[in-house]
């Protein structure tokens, strides 16, 4: 072409990335005329002067190029450079729409996943529920023909072993909720960097439709109460002694308390709260403070001793 494709851009389906670009000067045809090439995009430099008038490229990666291409006649005068600009496109399962169904597709294995772990908790605390019931039923039964001492120290032994096995569940739960927190933020975060075949990013209004399922699943107060609800099991007093101690108390104020009576870091109790670490350390400086908490003693082993 003599005049390239003045400034518009051309789009080659991914599937046909191998190309020939033909050029000539036609006002020329009796001159001796050699050509020099370069493929931004592709070429490290120019190419040597030479007589053909085609070049192939093969393989060629899906993104934007500019083939440029000028002219030398009779070794002496150079023509002006001539552009030819051409888009690769990616293929289909790389399109945004494709990373945006997979994206989907995540999002909803996530919450599926959420919602069996949620049931299945349930399941297990009724079961535990109904297990200790049984159990308490056959102690009282069994009270008249025991000694008192001896059915006192079983049961403090029985007692031992659950809250154990409460404090381990309760801790798989926390971390489940850690994990899956960390990993709705990933997918935030990538999210918010994925473009169109233009190189534009997504839609103001696609992006906030996903980012709102995100959000509602990080901060989802089911997760709360679920774990709330198994911290009451291990720990029962605790919040009652807070309160009554301390009526100032809000909300978060209480979660960050149970968090720390678990003795989490800072990263876990972030990604819990869905805060930063900054915001961790000042809601324990608050806190400490409306504990009356002294100087001397630790945060952490003040609430443990509750």
């Amino acid at each position: 072409s003599e005049n390239g494709n003045d400034g518009s851009e051309i789009e080659i389906k991914n599937n046909r990335n191998n190309i020939r670009i033909s050029f000539s000067l036609p006002y020329y045809r009796q001159a001796k005329i050699k050509f020099q090439y370069y493929l931004e995009g592709y070429s490290k430099d120019w190419s040597d002067w030479s007589y053909a008038t085609q070049k192939d490229f093969t393989n060629l990666s899906s993104g934007k190029y500019k083939f440029m291409v000028r002219a030398k006649i009779n070794d002496s005068k150079v023509t002006e450079i001539t552009t030819f600009e051409f888009r690769i496109l990616r293929p289909w399962y790389f399109s945004n729409l494709a990373l945006l169904f997979y994206a989907l597709i995540i999002i909803v294995a996530l919450i599926m996943g959420k919602r069996i772990y949620e049931a299945k908790l349930r399941r297990d605390s009724q079961k535990i529920s109904d297990r200790l019931q049984a159990e308490q039923d056959e102690i009282l039964k069994q009270e008249s023909e025991a000694n008192e001492k001896q059915i006192t120290r079983l049961q403090t032994e029985k007692l031992q072993a659950e809250l154990a096995s409460k404090n381990r569940e309760l801790a798989n739960s926390a971390m489940t909720l850690v994990y899956k927190n960390e990993l709705l933020q990933k997918l935030s975060e990538e999210i918010l960097k994925l473009k169109d075949e233009n190189g534009k990013k997504l839609a103001d209004e696609q992006v906030r439709r996903i980012q709102k399922v995100i959000n509602d699943g990080m901060n989802d107060e089911r997760d709360w109460h679920l774990f709330e609800n198994s911290f009451n099991e291990a720990h029962e007093s605790f919040f009652k002694k807070l309160k009554i101690g301390h009526p100032d108390l809000v909300p978060n104020d209480l979660k960050l308390c149970a968090y720390l009576r678990m003795n989490m870091s800072s990263k876990e109790m972030s990604s819990l709260l869905n805060i930063t670490l900054r915001g961790v350390e000042i809601r324990r400086y608050r806190l400490r403070k409306k504990l009356n908490v002294p100087h001397d003693k630790n945060l952490t082993e003040f609430l443990m001793e509750l």
